[in-house]
């Protein structure tokens, strides 16, 4: 019987659509580690050695059980004919029964693979961290560590796995596919472990100073799995690349862009610059793109992007990357709208994101959902939309999901939008994965917001820079930052509802309220809402379910907006980056600086107005910012006048941004440990110990389904029928399937305010029939009654 790998193809095949991934794919590659043809003999030998244990009695004997019990058959061997293999071996089946590790299948070939080097070089770290990537293909990378090369206690089942493989017919094999291959005795290795060899190099590394180790064993691991996953998840290999000229900004914004508000003329002065610097400025890594808000960042961004790889990097990849996912997929509608406007494709782009699936009309049917997987998450597309929790978990990472897509990172061009929202504890770190990312494979990244922190300052092209560094900030005029009602202290719920009211009873006007935290802002609803009708006031914060705030937004907020006519929204952060609402006047709790300026991107953002105001006031509720970042706002306000007119806002922010560098980011304990754990290989520390995650949750927290209409209904009866589905990967994809439908009407709520049953708190959803009893349809889940509540926001 031939040597089967999984349940519809032979271990020929697998190795067969490896090689076939692995020969598209490494055309693409840039990577300064080996010469073109020293990478393919490098992959071309991870995919001969990596499941050379399938080929032992033992596996074959495993997965030939596995698909008798699931009374299925394999696509070229019928039911009968895997019993009578069981039957015929009966003494080996029940010797691995006995001892289930002898279906191991990924540590035989990473032994053998050690034992081909010549010599001490097999004793090197390169050597090893190749023997670690086979080992630990199908988990995460382990730390690298004396006893995790230690194979004391594997010695006798991989022998054991050896002396049931026909070498001469795997190499043959291998020949006809034109991988290779050598026969190697590992007994005597295994027997003669140099267990102080490996300690020196663990210390050695301990002081290291050479990043390349560790990107080069990502790029390495990541290109196995990638050709790995693809070929079991492809049936067809549609590999080819289209090409996106960079035309197409240009052409959908003659076409779509008529509005004449006045600030188009900067808007088109900024965009024009920016295609200028680009040409001089295209063959370094390092961009900028500093502008106001509403002042067109995002057609910018993709322009200057897609000038890069139509001009200079053919090969590249397009990742754009956002703070939020409630703001991703705005962003990709936006360039949807602009590929089919150029009648090319939209499957074109990937949104990555938790929620993100392709749209209904796109599946065929469920044997196509594992393709669209493989392209989205892997990142695959032309250009991937995602957020920076997903692009960090890639760059700083040691599960293979994870690190799946970090070849795709080579040569591609990263836009980083309102890239100030990261921790700047951090920044230090994601500067050293930016340089080295240039350094190896001539990555390109583009910093675009209006509020640029220091960043690679000495090396950053700034692509809007005319003149003088703040000519288009100081062409502005629209808001105005008053900071009056912070000489005033705290300013209680019903203070400020009282000074709100009043300003809104003074004149036709909307406003929008940012408070820091769910508890506050529910309360100041309540009390502005006792003078107002339902019409006039809405709220909006995440402690509402996401279909409720989108219809909120979108059919109700944005409406009342474009009429001009008079409301209040009381809210929280969830407005601020990314969310195309224009109000006339913004009142914005104490917070950092960089959010401040978020806050009043939400105002007057098309200069249609007079000059409106942004209020700041002091609710007492900050605990859930960093105290550093506070403090340097707070000191930067005072040393400027209590109204501080747009045109100042970029002193303002060089201030605060240099304020943050050498108090934060400078000597940052956080980045060093991070960077540490890179220089030292400790993959474990690098991808889970949370203290270098970018979102830390302070409060344990469940996600709750609230079914508040006839479709939520419906979509949790058939989540249920789904979850008894007995077979698991089945199971697994039409979960994926559902999960963004579903996940619209799931809100996270945190232990103190709702606590789950015992038994449903190690679920991913939960569904509590007495949810009117902690969630209100207006204003999102309330706290307990007579219970204290910690501040959320």
């Amino acid at each position: 019987m031939d040597w089967i790998s999984h349940d519809d193809r032979t271990l020929k095949e697998h190795l067969a659509g490896l090689k076939q991934v692995v020969d598209f794919v490494l055309k693409e590659k840039t990577q300064t580690f080996f010469s073109d043809h020293g990478l393919q003999n490098k992959v071309y030998t991870l995919i001969s050695y990596h499941d050379l244990a399938k080929a032992s009695i033992f596996f074959q004997l495993y997965l030939a059980n596995a698909l008798v019990i699931k009374e299925s058959r394999h696509k070229y061997f019928s039911s009968n004919e895997l019993k009578q293999f069981i039957n015929l071996n009966k003494e080996k089946f029940n010797q691995w029964r006995n001892n289930p590790t002898l279906k191991s299948h990924a540590l035989l070939g990473a032994w053998i693979v050690l034992a081909l080097c010549e010599g001490e070089t097999k004793w090197e770290l390169d050597s090893l961290l190749f023997h670690k990537i086979i080992k630990r293909h199908h988990g995460y990378l382990h730390d690298f560590s004396t006893g995790g090369f230690n194979p004391t206690d594997d010695r006798e089942n991989l022998i054991e796995i050896a002396n049931t493989i026909n070498f001469d017919v795997y190499k043959k094999l291998c020949y006809e596919l034109d991988l290779p291959f050598e026969r190697i005795d590992i007994q005597e290795l295994l027997n003669s472990f140099p267990i102080r060899k490996i300690g020196r190099i663990e210390e050695f590394l301990s002081s290291n100073k050479d990043a390349s180790f560790f990107f080069k064993t990502l790029f390495l691991y990541s290109l196995l799995l990638s050709a790995d996953k693809g070929d079991v998840m492809l049936k067809d290999k549609s590999f080819g690349r289209i090409p996106i000229g960079s035309n197409v900004i240009d052409n959908f914004k003659s076409k779509t862009l008529k509005t004449n508000f006045s600030i188009n003329v900067l808007r088109e002065e900024a965009y024009n610059i920016a295609i200028e610097k680009v040409k001089e400025f295209g063959s370094d890594n390092f961009f900028s793109i500093t502008l106001p808000t509403g002042l067109g960042k995002t057609f910018t961004a993709y322009k200057v992007a897609l000038e890069i790889k139509e001009k200079l990097s053919p090969n590249s990849r397009i990742v754009y990357c956002l703070p939020f996912t409630s703001i991703i997929d705005q962003n990709a509608s936006i360039f949807k709208s602009i590929l089919k406007s150029a009648d090319i494709a939209t499957e074109n782009i990937g949104i990555h994101h938790h929620l993100s699936i392709p749209e209904i009309k796109e599946i065929e049917d469920d044997a196509s959902y594992p393709e669209w997987e493989y392209f989205t998450e892997g990142w695959q597309n032309e250009i991937t939309i995602t957020t920076f929790v997903q692009l960090w978990e890639s760059l700083f990472a040691c599960h293979n999901k994870q690190i799946r897509k970090f070849h795709n990172l080579a040569n591609s061009v990263i836009i980083l939008d309102e890239v100030q929202s990261i921790n700047p504890a951090l920044f230090s770190a994601l500067e050293f994965v930016m340089e080295n990312m240039a350094k190896y494979f001539n990555t390109k990244f583009i910093l675009v917001t209006a509020t640029q922190p220091i960043i690679l300052s000495n090396t950053v092209k700034e692509l809007c820079f005319k003149d003088i560094e703040d000519y288009f900030f100081s062409k502005m005029n629209r808001t105005v930052l008053n900071t009056q009602l912070l000489k005033n202290g705290k300013t209680n719920e019903e203070e400020l509802s009282k000074i709100i009211l009043k300003d809104y009873k003074s004149g036709q006007k909307s406003i929008l309220v940012i408070c820091n935290t769910i508890r506050f802002s529910q309360n100041l609803f309540k009390f502005i809402s006792k003078e107002l009708v339902d019409e006039d006031i809405y709220y909006l914060s995440a402690a509402i379910i996401p279909h409720s705030r989108e219809q909120l937004l979108e059919n109700k907020i944005k409406t009342k907006l474009s009429q001009n006519r008079p409301m209040i929204l009381i809210s929280t952060q969830v407005v601020e980056a990314g969310v195309d609402i224009d109000f006339d006047t913004v009142y914005r709790d104490f917070a950092p600086l960089s959010s401040i300026n978020q806050a009043a991107g939400r105002c007057n953002r098309n200069s249609s107005k007079e000059i409106s105001p942004v209020f700041l006031f002091r609710s007492g509720k900050e605990k859930i910012y960093d105290p550093t970042q506070l403090d340097i706002t707070n000191k930067i306000l005072e040393g400027f006048d209590a109204e501080i007119y747009e045109n100042q806002f970029y002193e303002l922010n060089r201030k605060y941004f240099t304020a943050v560098k050498s108090k934060i980011q400078d000597d940052s304990v956080l980045s060093e440990g991070l960077i540490k754990s890179i220089l030292s290989l400790k993959f474990e520390d690098v991808g889970t110990n949370k203290k270098y995650r970018l979102i830390v949750e302070e409060y344990k927290s469940y996600n709750f389904f609230i079914p508040i209409n006839k479709e939520a209904e419906i979509l949790w009866s058939n989540y249920v029928v789904v979850m008894s589905i007995e077979e698991h990967f089945k199971r697994k994809t039409e979960i994926k399937l559902m999960m963004p439908q579903l996940m619209k009407y799931v809100v996270r709520i945190p232990h103190y305010a709702r606590m789950p049953q015992p038994d449903d708190r190690d679920k991913a959803i939960i569904y509590d029939s007495d949810w009117p009893c902690f969630y209100d349809e207006k204003f999102g889940y309330r706290k307990p009654e007579n219970e204290s509540m910690v501040e959320v926001f």
